[in-house]
């Protein structure tokens, strides 16, 4: 952390802000039934229904051992479908149940609110700044490696 009088490292304040948001996503999907991983992937599903569990894991910041938790729980829950691509057989394909659909409609709203209320003492403009300075660091992070070398690009899905 920073000395006295210094300004906290902005990468610190990213830290905490991803720690009290994943605190506060937790409250705000738990009455659903659902964790922030399992959230995640009902969040990915909605833009895509094709992903290999690698694909999914890496989405939701855990292993692919986890992410085979999160599904069957998903399936369990009767919230979402699974089955084998026919055409690839690393890919499956996960589709949202009508339950799906609608539970995550229920803890978008809820996330929707929660981000409201994080925002409410910033003006439209600030936000707009925000959102679109955050989304240029997770791009130049994800397009490069530690030693600065570019990656390969990829589209990164986040809760919408």
């Amino acid at each position: 952390m920073a000395g006295e009088g210094e300004r906290p490292r902005l990468t610190y304040l990213v830290g905490r802000l991803d720690r009290a948001l994943r605190k506060r996503i937790t409250e705000a999907v738990r009455p659903f039934g659902l964790s922030v991983s399992q959230y995640t992937v009902l969040s990915l599903l909605r833009t895509r229904n094709q992903w290999s569990n690698a694909q999914l894991a890496s989405r939701a910041f855990i292993t692919p051992q986890a992410m085979n938790e999160v599904v069957q729980a998903l399936e369990t829950q009767k919230l979402v479908t699974r089955r084998p691509d026919p055409s690839h057989g690393r890919i499956v394909q996960l589709t949202l149940t009508a339950r799906g659909t609608e539970t995550l409609r229920k803890c978008d709203g809820a996330v929707r609110a929660l981000e409201r209320a994080m925002l409410a003492d910033l003006s439209e403009e600030a936000r707009e700044t925000l959102r679109s300075s955050l989304a240029l660091c997770v791009e130049v992070l994800e397009r490069r490696d530690e030693t600065g070398q570019v990656r390969r690009p990829e589209s990164v899905a986040v809760f919408r």
